[in-house]
């Protein structure tokens, strides 16, 4: 029998959890950003606390085409080092992101007193790498790098579902029926359905308390088809204020011989 799996979309600030997203950097190169999310004392002490980066550059022949450093499982160590040290505990220290391309990894942690990373990071050399404490200049620019969107926080939520119907012998590659769920004022909920027809959707059901629409699309969901809709879902949601709260779909798994 098929088995239900359902994405909810990303609630902000309600779970502490670290998010995996890629932005570009320099010349277009990607960046790996983790990002520290749903913590609302790292959140506040990153808009007006202190700040404090360390960057491990790797050396130049350590790099690869697209700036990637190679190696960089040996910078763990420190981080480890440096999130359990006691001055910065004592500080109300927090690790809030790591950032990996441009040929650097870099590692940035938001406190309330002022801290001086300086001597363990000096007292713990990575082999291929150079780092050392860097100073923050642009705050609102971090900021912005390190706070996924809400088509990042999405994206998190569809790739977390689709691993799990993976792990559950489903690649996602057959297409099959797929509800998506949204909630908000009735003529917004209409202009949405009518908006996202022709991309596929037609309405299953309506909701009335509290008001919403279930919209359905026959579809596969592997990771390729959601990069390609979850923008569009994300976009319409903002385009007629309504909420997005997820799909649901049905877990498909290989006919075994017999």
């Amino acid at each position: 029998m098929p088995q239900a799996a359902q994405a909810e979309a990303d609630n902000a600030g309600t779970d502490d959890t670290w998010m995996v997203y890629d932005r570009a950097g320099v010349n277009g190169h990607p960046l790996v950003v983790v990002a520290r999310t749903g913590n609302a004392e790292a959140e506040s002490l990153l808009r007006e606390g202190l700040v404090t980066g360390v960057s491990c550059r790797a050396a130049a022949g350590n790099v690869n085409e697209n700036g990637m450093p190679q190696g960089t499982d040996r910078i763990y160590a420190l981080e480890d080092r440096l999130l359990g040290a006691r001055t910065l505990v004592e500080a109300g220290g927090m690790h809030v992101a790591s950032v990996t391309g441009d040929g650097q990894r870099r590692m940035f942690y938001v406190h309330r007193d002022p801290v001086d990373l300086g001597a363990i990071v000096s007292a713990m050399p990575v082999a291929g790498f150079a780092c050392d404490v860097c100073a923050v200049t642009d705050r609102q620019s971090l900021i912005a790098l390190v706070t996924p969107t809400a088509l990042e926080r999405q994206l998190n939520g569809d790739q977390s579902v689709i691993a799990s119907l993976q792990k559950q012998g489903d690649d996602g590659h057959a297409p099959r029926k797929t509800n998506f769920w949204f909630y908000g004022d009735k003529q917004s909920l209409a202009s949405l359905s009518v908006y996202l027809k022709p991309r596929g959707f037609t309405v299953d059901h309506t909701l009335k308390d509290p008001a919403g629409v279930v919209l359905s699309r026959e579809m596969a969901v592997d990771l390729t088809e959601f990069r390609s809709i979850t923008p569009v879902l994300v976009d319409a949601v903002g385009r007629f204020g309504v909420e997005y709260d997820g799909w649901e779909t049905f877990v498909v798994r290989p006919i075994s011989a017999p």
